[in-house]
């Protein structure tokens, strides 16, 4: 429907509507006019306008203004359901995009949940790292002391016996030695595999009775030196991980 037939409709409506309230409006007189003496046509004329006016028939109009109306109102449902479709498609795509920022909105919150959730799991990883890292470190730190106190003592027993091979007719006397200085106190069993593995650092078997007799001594500290010398030439040996394991951490027994 065009926008002209629409403002004819309207045109046409509003015309009715003037021509009814002005008829309303002078009802009143209509009526007063009719009582009243009417002067009659004289002549010729004023019958041939009486017959003109006797023989129109006003059936023929009633008809007419009845379709003209139908088809008005026709076209004003047309217009009213044109209308009341643009209503529903604004409603409709209204909705549609309620609907999409609705999901958006959702998406963005779980997003933003699941990269708060990924940020706290980083730093959780993030400190077991630098925890593992620090007490890797703090071992390695204790095990490197162990392996140069192991080393220190194994070179003061070869000191020792090179002096006494060197000068063998020089007594030196005897001092009590305290007793944080228990690494200059060596028995004849341990002497005799630190010279083995002197005269033959790769020899396992030295190494190995070495680290038995530390590790029922309790003397965990040159056990766990002794131990990780057995690995570095023998990585495949289970007993000596095994032992390793069990002694790690502890501390040496004190010598009464």
């Amino acid at each position: 429907m065009s926008w002209i037939t629409i403002i004819g409709i309207i045109l046409f409506l509003g015309g009715l509507t003037g021509a009814l309230t002005l008829i309303m409006r002078k009802m009143p007189t209509l009526a007063n006019l009719s009582q009243e003496p009417q002067p009659s046509l004289n002549g010729k004329l004023g019958e041939e306008i009486k017959a003109r006016i006797r023989g129109i028939k006003y059936s023929n109009f009633l008809p007419m203004a009845l379709t003209q109306l139908e088809k008005n109102l026709r076209r004003l449902r047309l217009f009213v359901l044109r209308i009341d479709n643009l209503f529903v498609a604004l409603i409709k795509k209204s909705r549609d995009h309620s609907d999409v920022w609705t999901i958006r909105s959702r998406a963005w919150m779980e997003h933003r949940r699941l990269k708060k959730k990924e940020k706290i799991q980083l730093l959780e990883q993030l400190d077991k790292v630098e925890v593992s890292q620090t007490i890797q470190n703090i071992a390695k730190e204790v095990a490197k002391d162990e392996d140069e106190a192991f080393k220190e003592k194994v070179a003061i027993v070869n000191s020792v016996e090179d002096e006494n091979v060197v000068e063998p007719l020089i007594v030196q006397p005897i001092e009590e030695q305290p007793e944080e200085e228990e690494i200059l106190t060596v028995s004849e069993e341990e002497k005799k595999y630190i010279d083995a593995i002197a005269q033959n650092p790769k020899d396992v078997e030295s190494y190995r009775a070495l680290c038995d007799m530390y590790f029922n001594r309790q003397s965990y500290s040159d056990a766990r030196a002794c131990f990780r010398q057995v690995l570095k030439l023998d990585p495949s040996d289970e007993a000596t991980k095994a032992k390793l394991e069990s002694i790690k951490g502890l501390k040496s027994a004190k010598k009464k």
